[in-house]
C-alpha cells in the first residue's frame, strides 16, 4: 500500500510539512514552558490555591520537569517499539489529558498531578520530535530545520507571556489562569492532526528492516523515483552504516553492556556528549530567567508587578527575534563556534546582572535596576542568537548511531529535564537568600563551557547521519574534528559498500566491508 501524504506532497514540499509539524510540537512545548510563569503571581491563582508560599510555588512549578524526565525515560524504553510518529501521538495524548487535569484543578494536589501528567507527554515529545526531524531532512539543512523548531519554542513562550498578561487584568479564575492553560489543547490537536499526512522516519524503518517502506519514504522525501541515483545512494548509505553497527555487536540485540562500549564506535562517549550538552543548556541559567522572569523582576529588581509582566513579555519578544538568527547561519558556522561564543557572552551578561542586582537592592540605585533589566535582555539575546536554544536538541540526534539514537536522544532529554528541575527548584530560594551572588553561579558555569566544548565536542554540521557514525574511527580528539562536512547525504558511496545481505556470516567479508565503509565516509 502506497504511503499517502497531505496533497500528495513530495520532495521539498514534504520536508517543509515535516518541519511545520515538528515546529508546532515545539510551539506547544514553548507555550507550556512559559505559561505557568505568568500565572503564579496572579490574584485569582493565589486565591484558588490559598496563597501558596514561595517554596510551594517552586514545587508546583518544578514538578512539571519531573514529569518530563519520566516521559524521557519512558521513551528510552518504548521509543523504538512505537516508532517516531506513534511516540509523538502518544506524547500529545498524554499532554492533552494533563492539560484537562490542570484546567479543572481546585487544589494543589490536583494541579500537581496535572502538571506531572502533562510533563510526561512533553518528555516523550521532546525526546522524539528532534530525532524525527533530523532523520527526515538533508545534512545541508538539518541544523536550520531544528533551529526553526527552537524558534517556535520562543514563539510559544512569547504567546504565553502576552496571553497571561492580557488575562491578568481579570479577577475571574476561569479567565485569569484556566483559559491560558486550556489553550494548550488547541495546539496539541493541530499537531496530532498534521502527523496523519506525514511518513515515518526512513531510518527508523531501516532499523526495523522495513526496507521497502524506507525506500518509498526516501523517494518521497527526495521527490524522485525509487530507482534514482539520489535515492539509491541514501538507501545504500543507511543500510551499510546500520549493518556495520550491528556487526560490531555481532548481530545481537542491544544489551546494557553495549551502552558502555568504546572502540571505534565510542558509544558511551556519544551518549555522554548528548547528555552533557543538554545538562549544560540548563546550567547556563536560561530557565532561571524564563520561569521566574516576572518574579525576579518584581522581587529582586523590585519593579511593579504590571511592569514586570510587560518586561517579561519583552523577554519573550527578544527570544523570538534573536532565535531566528541561527536559522540563517547554523549550517554555515557549525555547532561549536556559536556555542563557545554564546557561552562567553552569557558569562559576561550574568556577571553584569549580578552587579546590577547588588547595586539596585543593597544601595537602592534605580539606574542599576534599569541596567539589570537591559542585561537580562542582553543575556537572552546572546543565548538565543548563538544557537543555545536549538543546538542541544540537535546534537544528541546527530552524534548517536542509528541503533542507539532513540536511547541517546531520550537520555539527553532526561538530562535536560532533570537539570531543568534542579534550576527551577532552587531559583526562588537562591535568588531570595543569595541575592546578587546567585547569578555568579551561572557566570562560572557559562565560562567553564567554553573550554569544555572546545576540547570535547566535535563538529557535526554538514555531515550525513551515516557519516557521523564513523566520526571517531580515526581520532578521538574533538578539537581535531572541527571541519564541517560537505552534505554527504547527497553523494553516493563507492562500489563495494553498497550493502551486505542479512545472511552473510563470513567474518572476513564483514571486516572488509566495514573497512570500506570507513574509507567511503572519508571520501564523503
Amino acid at each position: 500500500m502506497a504511503i499517502r501524504t497531505w496533497g500528495n506532497a513530495r520532495g521539498a514540499a514534504l520536508r517543509v510539512m515535516v518541519s511545520i509539524a515538528s515546529s508546532s510540537a515545539f510551539l506547544l512545548f514553548g507555550y507550556d514552558q512559559g505559561v505557568f510563569a505568568g500565572l503564579i503571581g496572579g490574584s485569582a491563582f493565589k486565591d484558588t490555591f490559598n496563597n501558596p508560599d514561595t517554596t510551594t510555588i517552586g514545587t508546583v512549578t518544578a514538578i512539571y520537569e519531573i514529569g518530563c524526565f519520566l516521559g524521557a525515560i519512558l521513551t528510552f524504553y518504548i521509543g523504538d517499539k512505537l516508532g517516531r510518529k506513534k511516540a509523538i501521538w502518544l506524547g500529545l495524548l498524554i499532554m492533552l489529558v494533563g492539560t484537562v487535569l490542570q484546567t479543572t484543578a481546585y487544589g494543589l494536589a490536583h494541579m500537581i498531578v496535572g502538571r506531572v501528567v502533562t510533563g510526561i507527554g512533553n518528555g516523550i515529545n521532546t525526546s522524539t520530535v528532534p530525532m524525527y526531524q533530523a532523520e527526515t531532512t538533508k545534512a545541508r539543512s538539518r541544523g536550520r530545520m531544528i533551529s526553526i523548531e527552537g524558534w517556535f519554542i520562543t514563539i510559544g513562550i512569547t504567546i504565553s507571556y502576552w496571553i497571561t498578561y492580557g488575562t491578568s487584568f481579570s479577577h475571574d479564575a476561569a479567565i485569569q489562569w484556566r483559559t491560558p492553560i486550556a489553550l494548550q489543547i488547541a495546539f496539541g490537536l493541530v499537531t496530532a492532526f498534521m502527523l496523519f499526512g506525514l511518513p515515518e522516519s526512513p531510518r527508523y524503518l531501516m532499523a526495523k528492516d522495513r526496507r521497502e517502506e524506507a525506500l518509498e519514504v526516501l523517494a518521497l522525501l527526495e521527490g524522485a523515483d525509487q530507482q534514482s541515483e539520489a535515492v539509491q545512494s541514501q538507501f545504500r548509505s543507511i543500510q551499510s552504516a546500520l549493518e556495520f553497527s550491528r556487526s560490531a555487536a555481532n548481530g545481537s540485540a542491544i544489551t546494557w553492556r553495549d551502552y558502555f562500549r568504546g572502540g571505534k564506535q565510542q558509544t558511551f562517549r556519544r551518549l555522554a556528549l548528548g547528555y552533557c550538552i543538554q545538562m549544560m543548556q540548563q546550567l547556563t541559567g536560561i530557565n532561571a530567567v524564563i520561569f521566574y522572569s516576572a518574579y525576579l523582576l518584581e522581587n529582586v529588581l523590585q519593579l511593579p508587578r504590571e511592569l514586570s509582566l510587560i518586561v517579561g513579555g519583552c523577554t519573550g519578544l527578544t527570544f523570538f527575534v534573536f532565535t531566528f538568527i541561527p536559522i540563517i547561519f547554523i549550517d554555515k558556522w557549525g555547532r561549536r563556534k556559536p556555542l563557545m561564543l554564546g557561552a562567553a557572552g552569557q558569562s559576561i551578561a550574568m556577571a553584569v546582572i549580578a552587579v546590577c542586582v547588588k547595586l539596585s537592592v543593597q544601595d537602592g540605585n534605580k539606574a542599576a535596576g534599569t541596567a539589570g533589566v537591559i542585561f537580562v535582555m542582553v543575556y537572552i539575546a546572546t543565548y538565543s542568537g548563538f544557537a543555545w536554544v536549538a543546538t542541544p536538541w540537535l546534537y544528541p540526534t546527530e552524534i548517536n548511531e542509528l541503533r542507539f539514537r532513540n536511547q541517546g536522544a531520550a537520555l539527553a532529554t532526561s538530562a535536560n529535564w532533570l537539570w531543568n528541575f534542579a534550576v527551577v527548584k532552587i531559583t526562588p530560594v537562591g535568588a531570595q537568600n543569595l541575592g546578587w551572588k546567585f547569578f555568579l553561579i551561572f557566570m562560572v558555569f557559562n565560562a567553564a563551557f567554553v573550554p569544555i566544548i572546545y576540547f570535547l565536542y566535535p563538529e557535526t554540521a554538514g555531515k550525513s547521519l551515516e557519516q557521523l557514525e564513523t566520526l571517531f574511527h580515526h581520532t578521538t580528539h574533538a578539537w581535531k574534528l572541527t571541519e564541517k562536512g560537505t552534505h554527504g547525504d547527497d553523494i553516493d558511496l563507492p562500489m563495494g559498500v553498497e550493502s551486505m545481505s542479512s545472511d552473510e556470516e563470513d567474518g572476513t567479508k564483514k571486516r572488509a566491508s566495514h573497512a570500506s565503509i570507513s574509507e567511503a565516509n572519508e571520501k564523503l
